[in-house]
């Protein structure tokens, strides 16, 4: 028979079979409505009928997170199936065996404080919690649970690292050595134009007006599982015409002499795919290792670190910072960083500006110890 709860969803029972004291054993079934509980009923008979039916007791988190992949997704792409199979096999694997119905938020709580105190990212950790929570709810589709208790916990927040510039050392060792690596034109350009990832992998010699020493950025590449796909910009802000320094035009005419028509081509000339950037960037950091004094333990591995790592969107902000530096306006610098919204650039400019009036007032409290006598 089924009946109305309190929280407004139905509920009815089965018999599916009986315990070893001879009691029956029940199975319950929950719906939002009296119809869905009732097609629930009849799925069970039948498959009680056909031996299909298999009782919920003992089942554990590992027994059914598999099956949400597996027959949940069955359309989704291999890599994307191999991310979660992932996360659950190393990430969740203190929920495996559990059982379904003595699980509780501080299972979950207690994986994602690990994950944070191993220092994975925020969004790692994101994940984590919406693929467990996301087994739950197959549990409760499939009447293996009447609620998710893994849907109100909170993920813990590390915070965003603060962005920032390249030190003027590595500014200078850039400089240098941009000949030696096929990576060091795409960090010119990168670093004294302000171009996005996406935007210096999709940018053509076309784009570069050798005459007006102007580089039009009119499009950006995006990554799906490895490809780069050609897409026009977010904003139309996305688009826009930046200036570069007049040292720097010898460099580009010799570069697209010695190209393919990309500025920042993969070794075969083609478009840079996910996998090509990962690795031209990697090899260049360690590249740039080795000329400022490091040794090599390994291939890709330094021995001796003589140069810190830097990310290609910190030389985007030493941009930002280089604009600020040489008094460039907001709305200009907002324009030629592309940004759609100009807070975004009042952020960077107002976050600048603090910096330089902390390092004033350290280097005025010095003077003040140095020329101030201690009695007076």
């Amino acid at each position: 028979m089924v009946t109305k709860r309190n929280d407004k969803r139905y509920t009815a029972t089965l018999a599916i079979g009986r315990n070893p004291d001879g009691s029956l054993k029940r199975k319950y079934f929950y719906g939002k409505t009296k119809k869905e509980v009732d097609l629930k009923i009849a799925k069970a008979k039948l498959d009680l009928e056909n031996g299909m039916f298999t009782p919920d007791d003992g089942v554990t988190f590992i027994d059914i997170a598999h099956k949400w992949v597996d027959v949940a997704h069955p359309d989704i792409m291999p890599h994307t199936r191999k991310t979660y199979h992932t996360m659950i096999d190393k990430h969740l694997k203190s929920l495996h065996h559990i059982e379904l119905k003595k699980l509780k938020p501080l299972h979950l709580q207690a994986v994602l404080k690990e994950m944070y105190d191993n220092g994975l990212s925020d969004n790692m950790m994101r994940d984590a919690k919406i693929i467990a929570s996301a087994v739950l709810n197959f549990a409760m589709d499939n009447d293996l649970l009447f609620r998710n208790v893994f849907a109100r916990v909170s993920v813990p927040k590390r915070g965003k690292a603060e962005r920032l510039p390249i030190t003027e050392e590595q500014k200078n060792l850039i400089l240098r050595t941009w000949r030696g690596h096929r990576m060091g034109v795409a960090v010119l350009v990168m670093l004294y134009c302000g171009l996005r990832r996406g935007e210096i992998v999709a940018l053509t010699w076309n784009d570069v007006d050798f005459e007006a020493m102007t580089i039009s950025v009119t499009k950006a590449a995006t990554f799906g599982q490895n490809q780069a796909k050609i897409k026009q910009p977010k904003t139309e802000a996305g688009k826009r015409i930046v200036p570069f320094p007049v040292q720097l035009l010898p460099i580009f005419k010799e570069a697209k002499r010695n190209s393919s028509i990309y500025v920042c081509p993969a070794a075969d000339g083609s478009m840079m795919t996910n996998t090509a950037w990962t690795t031209s960037w990697n090899s260049y950091m360690h590249y740039l290792n080795i000329q400022a004094g490091g040794r090599d333990a390994s291939r890709s591995h330094p021995k001796v670190v003589a140069m810190d790592r830097f990310t290609a969107h910190q030389l985007r902000h030493t941009y930002a910072t280089m604009l600020y530096d040489a008094g460039v306006d907001v709305k200009t610098a907002q324009d030629f960083l592309g940004h759609a919204d100009p807070t975004v650039t009042m952020n960077i400019y107002t976050h600048l500006s603090s910096q330089k009036k902390e390092k004033a007032i350290l280097a005025l409290q010095q003077h003040f110890t140095d020329t101030i006598p201690e009695a007076l």
